[in-house]
């Protein structure tokens, strides 16, 4: 699918760029002055705190976004369509309520879950549910775009299908973390031999060269993730009864 539509690529790359302007306009107010009390071993105060939770949840908004316009775009190609770009970055802006909430209880209750893993001494059982929560919603944003439902309805929705997908998914997940570990491993390796090699140069180009490598990896890896997806779930609806 992504031969038959390299322009996938672009809802990642729109996604990482929107992301940068988040996170550099965080930058000069809160993060920074929150990154200076650390340096002073001092918390952030309670505007920085509150302040630290809207970037979080902005942060959560700007990805899910263009999460939404990738699966769009890939269940039109599904349906042997080929929308534009925007046509599928306007499909998510009709869903951006729904979309919204989702990232609203999404972000509460990721945050809720890191906070009993620090102070209940028991994390393994909160890591344990927050693997379950993503297990369960994994076909949410799906059901989200292609049926339109609302947020409960949709997170019901994702429950049942996930049920007949459960494994896939998992063999689907542990495929992709490997072929991102070779890469990294690659990597590795790539910078080793440039700084025995001595040469100014050449350690300059393999970083280079690594830094677009991870670059492509990251956005590759989050457009097959999205048609990874999408096809599972377009699977799951199949088998459903009538």
């Amino acid at each position: 699918m992504l031969r038959r539509r390299p322009a996938l690529l672009c809802f990642p790359a729109l996604s990482a760029g929107a992301l940068g302007v988040v996170l550099l306009t965080a930058w000069l107010q809160p993060l920074r002055g929150i990154w200076e009390r650390a340096r002073l071993d001092q918390s952030p105060t309670a505007g920085q705190f509150i302040a630290l939770l809207v970037v979080f949840f902005l942060v959560s908004c700007t990805s899910t976004y263009f999460n939404a316009a990738l699966l769009h775009s890939v269940h039109a190609l599904g349906q042997g369509l080929r929308p534009a770009v925007r046509v599928s970055l306007r499909a998510a802006l009709r869903r951006l309520p729904t979309l919204l909430a989702w990232c609203l209880l999404g972000s509460s209750l990721g945050m809720v879950l890191r906070v009993l893993e620090s102070t209940a001494g028991v994390s393994w059982i909160f890591e344990l549910a927050g693997t379950s929560w993503s297990l369960w919603t994994f076909f949410a944003l799906p059901v989200i775009v292609v049926e339109g439902t609302g947020l409960f309805t949709g997170l019901r929705r994702s429950m049942a299908l996930g049920r007949s997908e459960l494994g896939n998914w998992v063999a689907g997940g542990i495929r992709l973390a490997l072929t991102t570990a070779l890469v990294v491993v690659v990597a590795i390796i790539a910078l080793i031999l440039a700084v025995e090699s001595d040469s100014v140069t050449v350690l300059v180009a393999t970083a280079g060269c690594v830094v677009a490598l991870f670059l492509a990896t990251g956005l590759l890896s989050a457009t097959v993730s999205g048609i990874y997806r999408m096809t599972l779930y377009q699977r799951a609806v199949a088998r459903q009864p009538v």
